[in-house]
């Protein structure tokens, strides 16, 4: 396993990259790093190169200037795809990842070879009502504390990815073209409804819900999910 940093117009972005083969680009979830894929990266990394990616203003990657935004993150990902000359990637995204790794997905379809999304929401009010109100009550004190704090007001912008930044239609996951298996657990902090009109809007996907896992299934239940996972990503479907 290595570090690598990657130079963009507007700061650094920090991967770690372990293993040969196909790559699986890893997206982490709000006010996380890579390292929330710990038991992800040892195991996808014995069947494929896996690019464990610190998005903008996480991590080891740079912030950099104006408000953070889908659009400019999903340009991080086509520089990081640039760096590793890459035409095709896979994607697995966790939470605001996976919110990230189906925006990725419609609107650069042709550079997405399959996606695995975890615990996603393409609408706000998809949260659970006390996830969402835990939400709002964040941002609402990172408001009051950034005219006080620089740190703060940076923090507000990552909270407000969940918020007034989660840039995602129904037209959007219609537009998704790769292979898609959607994952969530059976006491998420996802509507199981919502993870259910995710997988009927996506034309070419496939359903998980796991039995007994949180939002955090992949740590909890990590040799479940990555044994279907990896089923998933090493043939066309689950049945296969």
């Amino acid at each position: 396993m290595k570090g690598v940093s990657i130079k963009t117009e507007d700061g650094n972005l920090y991967c770690s990259v372990s293993g040969v083969g196909e790559s699986l680009l890893l997206l982490h979830g709000n006010g996380e790093d890579h390292q929330i894929f710990e038991q992800q990266v040892s195991h996808f990394s014995k069947y494929f190169q896996v690019i464990a990616l610190d998005t903008r203003g996480h991590g080891r990657s740079d912030h950099g200037k104006g408000v953070l935004t889908f659009q400019k993150i999903a340009q991080d990902i086509l520089a990081v795809l640039r760096y590793f000359n890459l035409s095709t990637v896979n994607i697995m995204g966790f939470s605001d990842g996976g919110n990230l790794a189906l925006y990725f997905g419609s609107h650069y379809p042709e550079q997405v070879i399959k996606l695995i999304v975890i615990g996603a929401n393409y609408e706000v009010n998809g949260l659970k009502k006390d996830s969402l109100s835990e939400v709002k009550r964040d941002y609402v004190f990172l408001t009051l504390l950034s005219s006080f704090f620089f740190k703060a007001a940076k923090k507000r912008q990552i909270i407000d990815l969940m918020w007034h930044q989660l840039d995602l239609s129904s037209a959007d996951l219609k537009d998704i073209e790769a292979p898609t298996l959607i994952v969530a657990g059976e006491d998420d902090v996802i509507e199981e409804s919502h993870t259910r009109k995710i997988h009927e809007l996506v034309t070419n996907s496939e359903l998980v819900i796991v039995p007994k896992a949180s939002h955090f299934l992949m740590i909890e239940k990590y040799e479940e999910f990555n044994q279907f996972a990896t089923v998933f990503l090493l043939n066309n479907s689950l049945s296969s």
